[in-house]
Order: structure tokens, then C-alpha cells, then sequence
């Protein structure tokens, strides 16, 4: 009857205030959110901060109707812009491959979790497992075996990326294409910006604020992008088109749905320009083709005005982007090749005094420099391998990764020595300079693990410095015997001819790697002759001519720079990586090895040798060049009466296995690395962190719940069998199943128990027979009441007793309590059984039901606030 009355009222409200009604709720529409629309007077007129939150809050929870399909499509157009901003910093394509494919991949996940209503997990789970798996082929495909399968590398630089590849793209000079790893970056850009997007705008019915991530994504590749790069102005002025139009198509669909406009021409609306909308405002008939006409004037208008306004004013200064406020890395092909001063060095100051060495062990080496690609004119240093942080690194006095390694203090002092490079020896740990400009020193010093050199760029003739080092016993060719060689993946330029013939007339009888190392070796260091003299025949350099000169020579003649660079140059075209190294030891002494000791090394001490790379970062030395004191026959013999054949001086007795200095760590490892291959400790952190990132969430959720149960089961009786009902709540929280409001526990319990088939557990009458209850003053109000006439579903039981433990006084025991969580354990499997295992992992980690108790903790502290 009241209900009646009620509903009587309202429609003598809406006949005498009928303007003062909002509008009818779109079909569909939470009529709950329409009337939520007509202002409160609960706040007043002061708008405080809480209520302002609380009304964004509620704007956001308010349900939003479905936006059409081509909503996808013009976030796709507006990703185009974002995507081609990525790649003048990249060219090749690479950017805008790895951009659009992120973008797109991006709207695709989106997408499907708005069709579907994934939960958050899952749509991390999808975004995370898309950038895995897609990575390689959008952002990685140098990385993958036979061009289309991931490998190793490809998890470790998509792992790792995540946060090393902003700092690689910001210091690299573009073009980058080359490099592997910074493509990352356009890659998880656009993936999170497509993602965000389709989300925002589907899931949430919010396109204006849906293209804040692309204008983000925007941003980003202008920070990122080179310097001084402007996008042509047709394009940006289309992009904003799109975008203003998207907002402007957005705004009125807004305005439609909340009756503050009507559209004319309309079937389902008419014209009323008096009407008033939701809070009371004005309605007003919208004509669209003279909204649109209008719209096209004001811009036209606009445009008529600010192009000859932006012409007639100076042009503005010039973009700053991100590369613009760092420092570039150093690129070391700037600096003429260390082997151009070779010459200089063993013949101009062969008896000057170039480097002192206060302990430099027997056997051991000094290095200068390393190279390993060749152009034609000198043997260079190539790009920095195939990831962006390696190469020449600042490392001011500790090299990275070797703390605690050093067993050996050494003093270093240099004379006379050209360009950047700092001698080093052994595998240093740490680089001290001494004496005037120091600091400086210290602050340009480089250092490349996988050259083992190190380089300062603020250098002088005169250096002096302390190398904390350590020293590793050489490989034998015992150990490298059964080892691949690694691969040459670089490319050489302008080969001398005739290199291929000589290579195949060397290695004719070599089987393996190492044996064609030697193979070249002993055949260039016994057929070869040595001369520095600055002839013909022994000019100094490596170009194309004079090598091409060397081998069409019916004897090859040169010193060290020639041979090492031959020999690198043979083993580059049989595929094996092969650098040249330039460096420095003593003489050998009466033993056949190097004296070790306080030494002084002279310019004639200097030599060129060749190092090769095999597996687990071990590489092999070799030394081409011919004894310096074998040098050719110049003079021609006087004419004789009876002529006699001329005999060649016996070979030089057979020379001792050449001692090895300490292993180089590969371009993916340690240099001087130890037998045996170390852990991947980046790979196994960056990996742990993925894991820890990805199930961080999902375990947190499983534990939340676990702890929750037992709360609940060891509280107070009374407490643990209300506790019980909710965990019968929250499971069907989790499976989509919401309990109306005002429904009692056994209703609910009832409607639940229909809605799970599976759920046919029935629990006998004499189960909660409350007989035999205590007696006490309290016993006369339940005693001889049986609970269950008849047999119930095990979710009714539950219900019963959870009212019993709420309104009967001192009803409820332990056993009951036992009893209660029994049947939920077995109601709890058996609806685990009625789904499958994807479904039952869905709703094991949904927050439906953390979501519900956290609203229905508000609502008590709200009632008892």
C-alpha cells in the first residue's frame, strides 16, 4: 500500500514539475547514476576538496554505454602520428615498425579485454606476455636464429630494455638502426599507449581523455627524437584534425546522452528548445549540418589568421629535445687509428723510453688498443657490438663488474705517446691517476671491457698512474682445440685482391678453427720477411695498395701492422672473428720468455698481434709477423765464372710454444675471463625483477585470500560462522555472481545454490540439532528448536547457522564453527569442479571480492561516522 502511495506521488511531481525532471535514462543506463546527475545539497555550495574528490570519484564509478566500433579505428589514426614521430631517430624502418606494431598490438589487447571484461591481472598478464613474445619481431629481429626465432639474447635484451634502453636511445647518435636494444623503447611505448587508449575510451566510455596517451606517446618520441628534427607541418595539422574533430564528435555524443542538447531530425527526439536538461540546465536543438559548417568556418578562420601571423614574426628557436641536455657517448672512431703511429713509434723512437712499468710480470703483455674492422685504409674500432652499452664507457677510477678482483698494484708511467689511449695490463681493476691534471684525467678515463682497453680524453704525452690488475694464466691450445670460434659479424671494405687465394693456400691442410689460426700464423710468420725501411717494398700502413702490393710480391715483406692486419684480414673472410691488437712487452731473454720485472719499454718494444675469439669468451693470440731480423735479400750477388747454385741459410731452429697472455672477455662477457663460464647475473636480476613485476600481484592476491579465511576462521564462534557466509559471498564474488541487496542469508543462499549446479551436498537434520545445548538462563530460547526439517543445499546450512550465530545468544560453539568451514571447504570444491582450470585460476585471483569488502568496510565506517 505505501508503495503504492509512493509511486502516486511521483507522478503527481512529475505533472506539476515536469520541466524539473531530468530526462529518461538512455536504455541500458544505471538509472541509479541518471538521478545522481540533478545536483545535491549535500555538499552545499561550498566545494571542498573531499567533495570534489568524492565527485570525480563518483563520475568515474558512473557506468558509461558502449562507444561504436570505429572508435578503434580513429585511435589507430591517431597512433599514426606518435608512430611516424619515432622514426627519424632510427631510420631503416625500424622505428616505425617497432612504434606501429606496439600501437597496434596495444588497441588489440585493449580491445578484447573491454569485449571480455578481463580483470586487471589478466590485462597485465596479456600486455606483458604480448611484450615477450612480439618483441623480438617488432623491436629485436637482428636477435632472432634464422630471422623468425627468438633466442636467449632476445629475452635478455627485451628483459633488461625495459629500463636500459631509454638511457641507449637518449645517447646514441642517430641514425641507431645499427644498434640492438634501443628500439625497445617505440616498442613498450606504443603497447602501453594502445593499451591505455582502447581501455580508456571502450572499457570506460571516455574518448577525450582516451587520447591522452597517444599525445603522450607523442611526446615521448620528440623527446627522444634528434635534434633539430620538425615534422612537416601538413601532418601535424592533420593529426590535430583528427583529434579536435574526436573531441568535438565526443563533447556533443556527451551532450545527447544527457539531454542537454536534442538533435534535430532525430526519430527519437523532437526539437524542444525550452526543455531542460539533467541539473536543470537549458536543452537546445542541435542542427548538425550547421554545427559542422560552423565548426569548418572557425577553423578556417583561425588558420586565415595565425599562418600570416607565425610568417611575419621571427622564427622561434629551435626544439630541445632529450639528446640536447645529455652528453653523447664517446665514439672512438674520431680518433685516428692507433696503428698509424706504429711506424713512428719502432723506428723514430725504438730506443726512447715510451712506457715504464714497475712490475710487469713474465710472459704478460701491455695493451693499447684493440681493433677489428677494416675500410680500406686502416684496421679501426667498429661500432660498439650489438648492444648500446658496451663500447668505451666513463667509468672515473673502477671498472665496472671487477670490484675485489685486483691482486696486484703497478705503477705506469708514459712518454710520448700519441692520442687517447692509456697502456693497461693484466685485467685492471682500478685506473689512478697521479700528478698534474689528474682530475681531469680521472674524469675523461673510458674503459672497454670487451677491447680490455681503456682511453682518457684528456691526455698528454707524459701520464702517470697506478693499474690495481689481476693476471690469469693464458688458454692453452689444449683447451681451445675442441672450441668453436665465434662468428665475424661485421663486414670489411675494400679487400685487397688475391687475399682468398692466399687464405686457401695457407689453411689447405687445417682442420678447425684454432688449427686455421695456426695454419695462417706459422705460414706468414716462416714465408714472411721483415723490413721497416720506408721503400717500396716496406711502406708503412695497411691501405688496399699496399697490402694488394704485399701479396703480389714474390716475397711478402712488412712489419708487424702489415701481418697482424693480413692475418685478421684471412681469418675475417674464413668467418672467424679475429681483432688487432697493438701493444707493448719486453724482449725474450736467454729462457725464451719475456722479462718480466721493473722495465722500461722502448719504441722498438712495440709489436702488433692478432687475438682470436672462441666460445665462453676465451680468445687465442697469435703472432703472424716474421722475426725482425729475417729480412729480404736486397743486394745483387756479383757475376762469377762458374756459376753456382745459390743455397738458402738453414731455417732458424724451431721456436718455442708462444706463451699466451690472459684472456679477453667476449663482447658479451668479462674480458680475461677465467675457465669457466661465469652466471648471468644480469640476465638472472632482470629476469627475477620480470618475475617479481609479473607475479608480484597474483601472489599477493592468493595470499590476501588465505589470510582472510583463516582471520575469519579462528575468530570468536560467533564471529567464525558470520565468517563462513562471507567466505560463500566472496566465492560467488569471484565467480560474477552478485548477492542482491536486502536479500536475508538464506535467500541468498538459496538463489546461490540454484545458480551452482554442481552444489549437491546435502546436510542431514540432525546435523545442527540444538537439543542439546547448553542449558543455562539463556537455554529456554532455543532449546528443542531443530534448525533443518528437511535436508538443504550445503550453502543454506551455512546460511542457517550464520543466523543462528547472529541471533541466537550464546548458540554458537566450536563445533558448529568446525562444522560451518567444513561444508565451505566442500562447497568450495565442488563449484571448483564445475569450471575448468583457466576459469578456476580466474577466479582464485579476481578482486571482485576484495573490491566488495572494501565497499562494505566504507559503508560501516560511514554509518558509524
Amino acid at each position: 500500500m505505501s508503495e503504492s502511495i509512493e509511486n502516486t506521488r511521483k507522478r503527481m511531481h512529475r505533472v506539476v514539475a515536469d520541466e524539473d525532471v531530468p530526462p529518461p535514462p538512455v536504455p541500458g543506463e544505471n538509472v541509479a547514476w541518471a538521478a545522481s546527475a540533478v545536483p545535491s545539497g549535500r555538499y552545499g555550495n561550498a566545494r571542498t576538496t573531499r567533495a570534489r574528490l568524492r565527485s570525480f570519484t563518483e563520475r568515474l564509478r558512473r557506468p558509461s554505454p558502449s562507444l561504436p566500433g570505429w572508435s578503434v579505428l580513429v585511435l589507430a589514426v591517431l597512433a599514426a602520428g606518435p608512430t611516424l614521430a619515432f622514426e627519424p631517430v632510427f631510420g631503416n624502418g625500424q622505428g616505425l615498425l617497432a612504434a606501429g606494431a606496439g600501437a597496434a598490438a596495444g588497441l588489440a589487447i585493449g580491445t578484447a579485454a573491454s569485449r571480455w571484461r578481463w580483470d586487471l591481472l589478466s590485462t597485465l598478464a596479456a600486455v606483458a606476455a604480448v611484450y615477450l613474445l612480439l618483441g623480438g619481431y617488432a623491436a629485436l629481429p637482428q636477435t632472432l636464429a634464422n630471422g623468425f626465432v627468438p633466442t636467449g639474447q632476445t629475452l635478455q635484451v627485451l628483459v633488461l630494455g625495459v629500463w636500459r634502453s631509454w638511457k641507449d636511445l637518449l645517447t646514441l647518435t642517430p641514425p641507431i638502426s645499427t644498434y640492438s636494444g634501443p628500439a625497445v623503447v617505440p616498442w613498450i611505448t606504443g603497447l602501453l599507449a594502445g593499451t591505455l587508449s582502447s581501455l580508456i575510451t571502450i572499457r570506460l566510455g571516455r574518448p577525450v581523455a582516451g587520447t591522452m596517451p597517444m599525445g603522450i606517446m607523442g611526446l615521448v618520441a620528440i623527446f627522444f627524437g634528434p635534434s633539430g628534427q620538425e615534422q612537416p607541418a601538413w601532418a601535424v595539422a592533420a593529426w590535430w584534425a583528427v583529434l579536435v574533430g574526436w573531441w568535438a564528435w565526443a563533447a556533443q555524443r556527451q551532450r545527447l546522452r544527457l539531454g542537454q542538447d536534442v538533435l534535430a531530425g532525430r526519430a527519437d527526439s523532437a526539437p524542444a528548445p525550452a526543455a531542460r536538461g539533467a541539473g536543470g540546465r537549458m536543452r537546445s536543438t542541435v542542427y548538425a549540418g550547421r554545427r559542422v559548417a560552423g565548426a569548418l568556418t572557425i577553423v578556417a578562420a583561425g588558420i586565415a589568421v595565425a599562418v600570416p601571423v607565425t610568417i611575419a614574426l621571427s622564427p622561434l628557436p629551435g626544439r630541445v629535445v632529450g639528446r640536447d641536455l645529455v652528453d653523447p657517448p664517446l665514439d672512438v672512431r674520431t680518433y685516428p687509428s692507433p696503428l698509424s703511429a706504429f711506424r713512428h713509434y719502432s723506428t723514430d723512437l725504438k730506443d726512447d723510453a715510451l712506457i715504464t712499468v714497475s712490475d710487469l710480470p713474465d710472459g704478460q703483455r701491455v695493451r693499447i688498443a684493440a681493433m677489428d674492422v677494416y675500410d680500406g685504409t686502416t684496421f679501426g674500432m667498429s661500432v660498439a657490438g650489438e648492444s648500446a652499452s658496451e663500447g668505451y664507457i666513463p667509468v672515473g677510477t673502477a671498472i665496472p663488474g671487477r670490484l675485489g678482483t685486483a691482486s696486484a698494484s703497478i705503477s705506469v708511467t708514459t712518454d710520448k705517446l700519441r692520442g687517447p689511449w692509456v697502456p693497461v695490463l693484466g685485467r685492471p681493476e682500478n685506473i689512478v691517476f697521479t700528478g698534474d691534471a689528474a682530475d681531469a684525467r680521472r674524469e675523461g678515463l673510458h674503459f672497454d671491457q670487451w677491447a680490455n682497453t681503456a682511453l682518457t680524453t684528456s691526455p698528454s704525452p707524459q701520464m702517470a698512474y697506478t693499474v690495481e690488475t689481476s693476471f690469469v694464466d693464458a688458454a692453452t691450445d689444449g683447451e681451445l682445440e675442441n672450441l668453436p670460434a665465434a662468428s665475424f659479424t661485421n663486414s670489411d671494405k675494400n679487400l685487397p685482391q688475391g687475399l682468398e687465394a692466399l687464405t686457401a693456400k695457407a689453411t689447405e691442410n687445417a682442420d678447425g678453427p684454432l688449427a686455421t689460426a695456426r695454419a695462417i700464423e706459422h705460414y706468414l710468420s716462416d714465408t714472411g720477411f721483415y723490413l721497416q725501411e720506408n721503400s717500396v717494398q716496406s711502406r708503412p700502413g695497411v691501405r688496399t695498395d699496399r697490402l694488394e702490393r704485399m701479396l703480389k710480391a714474390p716475397e711478402l715483406i712488412g712489419d708487424d701492422e702489415q701481418y697482424a692486419a693480413l692475418m685478421a684480414l684471412m681469418l675475417h673472410s674464413k668467418g672467424i672473428n679475429a681483432r688487432v691488437v697493438m701493444g707493448a712487452y719486453p724482449a725474450e731473454g736467454e729462457d725464451g720468455h719475456n722479462r718480466g720485472g721493473a722495465v722500461k719499454l722502448l719504441g722498438a718494444d712495440l709489436h702488433v698481434w692478432v687475438e682470436v675469439e672462441f666460445k665462453d669468451g676465451m680468445w687465442g693470440v697469435f703472432d703472424p709477423t716474421p722475426p725482425r731480423d729475417r729480412t729480404p735479400q736486397t743486394q745483387v750477388p756479383k757475376p762469377k765464372t762458374v756459376p753456382r747454385p745459390q743455397v738458402l741459410q738453414p731455417p732458424d731452429p724451431p721456436k718455442p710454444p708462444v706463451e699466451l697472455p690472459p684472456n679477453v672477455r667476449d663482447q658479451n662477457a668479462d674480458a680475461n675471463k677465467p675457465d669457466g663460464a661465469s652466471l648471468p647475473w644480469g640476465l638472472i636480476l632482470g629476469g627475477t625483477g620480470l618475475f617479481l613485476l609479473l607475479a608480484g600481484p597474483v601472489i599477493g592476491v592468493i595470499v590476501y585470500k588465505a589470510l582472510r579465511r583463516r582471520r575469519r576462521r579462528r575468530a570468536e564462534p560467533a564471529a567464525a560462522l558470520l565468517g563462513s557466509w562471507d567466505e560463500v559471498v566472496d566465492l560467488a564474488a569471484d565467480a560474477g555472481i552478485w548477492v542482491e541487496a536486502g536479500q536475508t542469508r538464506q535467500e541468498a543462499a538459496w538463489s546461490l545454490s540454484r545458480q551452482w549446479s554442481g552444489d549437491q551436498d546435502i546436510v542431514e537434520p540432525n546435523a545442527f540439532d540444538l537439543v542439546d545445548a547448553p542449558s543455562g538462563p539463556n537455554a529456554a530460547v532455543i532449546a528443542g528448536w531443530t534448525p533443518f526439517e528437511q535436508e538443504v543445499p550445503t550453502a543454506v546450512a551455512i546460511a542457517r547457522r550464520a543466523d543462528i550465530a547472529n541471533f541466537a545468544h550464546n548458540g554458537a560453539t566450536r563445533e558448529h564453527v568446525n562444522a560451518a568451514w567444513k561444508d565451505f571447504a566442500s562447497l568450495r570444491a565442488q563449484v571448483r569442479r564445475t569450471v575448468g582450470p583457466i576459469q578456476r585460476a580466474r577466479r582464485a585471483l579476481s578482486l571482485r571480492s576484495v573490491r566488495r569488502n572494501a565497499a562494505e568496510a566504507r559503508r560501516r565506517r560511514k554509518e558509524r561516522g
